[in-house]
């Protein structure tokens, strides 16, 4: 068993992946927050081919989701969009969406979860 490097007197931080704060699977749907800070939450989602990510399993507060690995569909507001890596899509507070991977291959996704309100904004 290799030993941990001490970091604490540095000002880089190393999240290491088997570090991840929690995770949960659903249906062929792996979500992992890899950051968490106050108002802030980073995840990774893996999804296996013809799985669904849910809004609820991210939770009801605004997103920005950026596809690194894959070709999603998202499904907002009554319009269907096939993603491909690189890009990203913003999502408000509270509205209705479900991405989904109907291709033959996984689909990774890196999700930036702000839990700040407008009110709380100023």
């Amino acid at each position: 068993m290799e030993a941990k490097k001490d970091t604490s007197g540095s000002p880089l931080k190393i999240f290491r992946r088997e570090e991840s704060l929690r995770s949960r699977q659903h249906r062929g749907v792996c979500v992992r927050v890899i950051y968490e800070w106050d108002s802030l939450e980073i995840l990774r989602t893996e999804m296996e081919p013809g799985s669904t990510l849910e809004k609820d399993e991210v939770g009801k507060f605004p997103v920005i989701h950026f596809v690194i690995e894959g070709s999603p569909t998202v499904l907002a507001g009554g319009e269907s969009n096939d993603l491909m890596p690189g890009d990203s899509i913003e999502l408000s507070k509270g509205q209705e969406y479900r991405i989904s991977n109907h291709t033959s291959s996984r689909s990774t996704i890196l999700s930036i979860v702000s839990k700040i309100s407008a009110q709380e904004k100023g």
